[in-house]
């Protein structure tokens, strides 16, 4: 009965998202002589795991979190055995046998120490794993650049691509609760010192593992140790943060780890983390200052013709703005003329993207035999400012900032029902909050202007709409920066008339390059939420060779938006009607009418003016307001799967039921859409013209692996599977206002098969080959909606999400690694892929045009990768200089990526921009060849850590290291001008056809300026893609690790 209470607690108390077993089993064999030992006790020491032999001598040991054991056999009469350096692996089953022989004397122990294996016989998929010892090594201390050295994966802009995947379709797990957030990204992950290992799998999953399609990316927490321990990192980027803050960034790391016992039972890990930055962005970091008209002042334009006498001074050293007084000289000297008057606020380039994130990592596992409890949680807070772009915002020293917040709680109860049967069940919660704001009106707090206006912003859900209109009020604006309202109203007039309240800082129009006043607003407000509860329940028992698996979980998210971007619009409306503000200021159906009519905001589980949803419980009668509620999607799954284990062949068959219910919405009649003319959602549940809601979608998935030990120094495995995921979240929901539209989405489904085949290379080396192919289904892309050109509420042409694109992939991965011979050790890998399909990404080139139609490779195409990880280490030999050295060398190449060589006009572009071709803008480019039939330059490179131990006896370890990325500072060309695909030249200033006309107009002061602001600095790219064409430079980084 009290083993039922128990069991009944566990169950009910537990609960999560996926049901994967972060765990690994042990299992062999005790014999002596050739023959099996009957009850035989196999333990891990520091643990109350264990197990006894049974008949034919064979044991297994379950649920044992990844990590290095040493394990224990005793039997009366014979030797005790004890094996140091155990690997235990995420998913996988550790091979460990044991030969005991006749003890010549009681209590008599032989001590033997395992060698790590280089083939994992029991695998049926491809699973490459780094344990804590091969994270400390790596490189570079970061967790994606770890991820992105396995083979299959590919890094690019937008995040990993795993296998000519999308990066939407990778899971992202910690402790096997995901850490993907609503649009199916990464949030965040672990710290470096807290993992105990990763696993990436890249083909297929068994039956228990859901809700991704391409691969898993598994994180493991470290557990307390026996004994108390702790360290502490620091580390820093060396060089001259303010000469060349384009180069050197400025990052700190501090670290600090601790962990141990509380009696026998209770075993705690925590680690803490808080990095900075002077510069988080990826951009401009290869930049050439410069000097435009050998520094003499440049006069600005109003619409390229008026002057307004104010001038742009462009020196490489000290650039700055000013206002020509009376004698209107153009030059600044106000000893002369007293109504010259400096107006730039920052003289230099705008690198300040500053950031700040703490971290915490921690475990808590308590052991109350036959049951276990593990606690395991995660905490980030980031805080970072945008400064924009680093010339466009040179003047202007307003900074808009970012607040995010996210948390992750997984609960595992683990009970034992006998040495081969268990019942696991997890509770698992994720949430994540951001808010977006302007940082001085948040620094400065309460604002109150002249006529008796508030401003009083706070973080948080609190914050109100006539809070961020003060942020375009020059009288609330002179509160914070005197300077930044004496650029409202129109430059060169009198910016104090009362008329020119509201009329924001326009930007300086230097021969039709635009750079943004002192003052000028970053940004609007936005804010939101997502996350998810779930639980699960698994029973596991080993009945022979069969390993069966019976599970099921349910997972229900939560998500929510708001952003508002109306600022300028709705102030311009309260200059002309101040009772206006005061219907914002109470928040009457007038300013609720105004926000949406002119769809100022955008808002999913959030009203109009960004409260809660459920705040204003008298509008709750109301369609539109039912239709803004928070979206809820739930997944239910079950599943049953059987690992088969019987020497020569192994078998993981299994299959999963899937229930997703993506809580998004259909139309009733496809022919008349509930939205007006102005896109906007009207009617929404119109009983015949308006929403439905989508059916909850079930598949039947199934898995089968296989995997044949030839010997003990070869297999062979195919693995075949079909898997399911929801669509992202971002592209699920669309807002009342919103300009896009979005319903009847299907989740996206994939099937994939992969052949290997792996075998040792003498006793030091292995090689694994894999064959494999993918293809996604359902994959969701932009098409354009044409409904009757007579329908009920006037809905015109417009773009929405659609399941119209699949892929189809093949490749061939070669996997090499060594043990360690002679302190060097060596991981390379090399990837052949064809990735083809109808698009590359969901918002890919489709503004005023249809779906793609036509099959070709994607953008994250690859064909060709391959990286190498050498790792060299001594151990203690006595000798000061040579004991302890480390080095670790990161080398990583690809072939490039495609992209269209293509042609067309400038279209809307103004001069500053030239010519520039769009990727998500068709309506003026033309393709001059076969659609990604180009590839960008080949890319090669380096990064190198270097360190030393010093032993201090009895007190501590002090690790000092220096880490060098980019060793070789190449400038890696990552993406080139489609135009003539190059990165150093667009082709504009030298086609007469597109340029001429301009530079005849501008003079060749502006063919000066294109070359240095757009070609050596690729302001206009940046301003388009918000990417650089280019790789990071150089970095280096030194730190000191003492471990007590």
């Amino acid at each position: 009965m009290k083993k039922l209470t128990i069991l009944f607690f566990a169950t009910i108390f537990s609960a999560g998202l996926f049901a994967q077993n972060l765990s690994g089993k042990l299992s062999g064999t005790v014999t002596s002589d050739g023959q099996p030992l009957v009850g035989a006790n196999v333990v891990l020491q520091g643990t109350s795991s264990g197990a006894a032999t049974g008949e034919d001598g064979t044991y297994y040991i379950f649920d044992v979190q990844p990590g290095i054991y040493t394990v224990q056999v005793n039997y009366i009469g014979y030797q005790t055995q004890i094996v140091s350096n155990v690997r235990v692996t995420i998913g996988l089953t550790t091979l460990q046998d044991f030969e005991l022989a006749v003890a010549a004397v009681e209590g008599e122990t032989v001590e033997v120490t395992a060698e790590k294996p280089l083939i994992e016989v029991t695998a049926t998929n491809v699973q490459r794993t780094m344990d804590s010892e091969a994270v400390e090594n790596y490189a570079v201390r970061n967790v994606t650049s770890m991820v992105a050295s396995q083979a299959g994966v590919v890094s690019m802009h937008d995040g990993l691509h795993v296998r000519g995947s999308r990066s939407e379709e990778i899971g992202y797990t910690l402790e096997g609760a995901s850490m993907a957030g609503a649009g199916g990204k990464v949030v965040s992950n672990a710290i470096p010192e807290a993992l105990e290992a990763i696993a990436v799998q890249t083909g297929g999953f068994d039956a228990s593992v859901g809700r991704a399609t391409a691969g898993i990316v598994q994180q493991s927490l470290k557990t307390g140790g026996s004994q108390f321990s702790a360290s502490v990192l620091l580390e820093n980027m060396t060089g001259d943060t303010k000469a060349e803050p384009w180069t050197n960034t400025g990052d700190q790391d501090m670290t600090f780890t601790v962990q141990g016992p509380v009696g026998d039972k209770i075993r705690y890990f925590g680690a803490f983390r808080r990095t900075s930055t002077n510069n988080y962005k990826n951009q401009s970091r290869w930049f050439t200052p410069f000097t435009i008209a050998g520094g003499n002042p440049i006069a600005d334009k109003i619409g390229g013709l008026t002057t307004s006498h104010d001038y742009v001074v462009l020196t490489d050293t000290d650039s700055y703005t000013f206002t020509d007084g009376p004698n209107h000289d153009g030059v600044y000297d106000p000893t002369a003329d007293e109504g010259d008057m400096i107006r730039g606020g920052n003289n230099t380039y705008a690198f300040d993207n500053e950031s700040t994130d703490m971290s915490f990592n921690g475990t808590l596992q308590y052991d109350l035999n036959p049951l276990v409890l593990r606690l395991a949680g995660t905490f980030t807070t980031d805080t970072y400012q945008s400064a924009g772009l680093p010339i466009q915002s040179m003047f202007n020293s307003r900074r808009h900032e970012t607040t995010t917040r996210n948390h992750l709680l997984n609960l595992k109860a683990t009970y034992f029902l006998s040495t081969n049967t268990y019942v696991r069940t997890n509770f698992r919660m994720m949430g994540r909050f951001y808010e977006t704001y302007d940082k001085s009106f948040k620094e400065k707090g309460k604002v109150t202007t002249a006529d008796g206006r508030v401003s009083d912003f706070k973080l948080g859900e609190n914050s109100e709409l006539k809070d961020w209109l003060s942020w375009g009020d020059r009288d609330a604006v002179a509160q914070v920066d005197s300077n930044w309202a004496n650029h409202f109203g129109t430059p060169g007039a009198d910016s104090f008339a009362g008329s020119y309240r509201f009329v924001e800082p326009s930007n300086y129009n230097v021969n039709g390059f635009r750079f943004q006043r002192d003052g000028a607003r970053r940004g609007g407000y936005s804010k939101g939420r997502d996350g998810y509860f779930g639980f699960d329940a698994e029973f596991v028992t080993q009945m022979g060779e069969h390993e069966l698996k019976v599970g099921g979980d349910y997972m229900r998210y939560n998500y929510q938006r708001y952003s508002y971007t109306g600022i300028n619009s709705l102030n311009s409306k309260i200059g002309l009607d101040s009772t206006l503000y005061d219907a914002v200021v109470n928040q009457t159906q007038r300013a609720y009418t105004e926000v949406t009519e002119a769809r100022l905001s955008s808002f999913i589980g959030y009203d109009p003016l960004g409260n809660d949803w459920d705040a204003n419980p008298s509008k709750a009668t109301s369609d539109n307001y039912k239709y803004d509620k928070p979206r809820n999607p739930w997944n239910f799954s079950m599943y049953v799967n059987d690992k088969f284990e019987a020497g020569d062949l192994i078998v993981n068959a299994g299959v999963r039921y899937e229930a997703i219910n993506q809580a998004n919405l259909d139309l009733k009649d496809f022919d008349n859409p509930p939205l007006d003319r102005n896109y906007e959602i009207v009617d929404p549940f119109n009983a015949q013209y308006g929403f439905k809601d989508m059916p909850t979608q079930t598949y039947l998935l199934p898995r089968l692996g296989l995997g044949f030990p030839i010997s003990d120094q070869s297999s062979f495995r195919l693995n075949y599977g079909k898997y399911v995921q929801m669509a992202p979240m971002g592209q699920l929901y669309r807002s009342r206002a919103s300009g896009w539209s979005s319903w009847g989405l299907l989740p996206t489904r994939e099937t994939k098969f992969e052949i290997g085949y792996g075998t040792l290379i003498g006793d030091v080396a292995s090689i694994d080959l894999t064959v494999f192919t993918r293809n996604p289904e359902d994959q969701v892309s932009r098409d354009v909606y044409q409904p009757l050109g007579e329908n009920r509420y006037g809905a015109r042409d417009m773009t929405v999400y659609t399941n119209t694109d699949f892929s189809n992939v093949t490749g061939v991965e070669i996997d090499f690694k060594s043990s360690r011979v002679n302190n060097f050790q060596l991981f390379a890998n090399y990837v052949f892929q064809d990735v083809r399909g109808l698009n590359s990404y969901p918002t890919l080139g489709t503004i005023g045009w249809g779906k793609s139609t036509m099959i070709n490779a994607t953008r994250y195409d690859q064909r060709h990768q391959a990286s190498a990880v050498l790792d060299f280490r001594t151990s203690r030999t006595g000798n000061v200089v040579t004991d302890n050295l480390g080095a670790n060398l990161v080398a990583s190449f690809n072939s490039g990526h495609p992209y269209t060589l293509s042609d067309g006009s400038m279209g809307q572009r103004d001069a500053g921009e030239g010519a520039l071709l769009s990727d998500n803008d068709p309506r003026n480019r033309a393709p001059v060849e076969a659609i990604n039939s180009s590839t960008t330059p080949s890319f090669f490179n380096l990064d190198l850590n270097v360190e030393k131990t010093f032993a201090v006896p009895g007190v501590a370890n002090v690790k000092v290291y220096a880490t060098i990325t980019n060793l070789l500072n190449t400038q890696h060309i990552i993406n080139v001008y489609n135009r003539t695909g190059d990165a150093y030249d667009d082709g504009f200033l030298n086609d007469p056809d597109l340029s001429s006309l301009i530079i005849e107009g501008r003079g060749p002061e502006y063919v000066e300026m294109y070359r240095k602001i757009n070609l050596a600095n690729r302001n206009h790219w940046l301003n388009d893609h918000s990417f650089d064409l280019f790789g990071i430079p150089r970095e280096f980084k030194t730190g000191i690790q003492v471990s007590f």
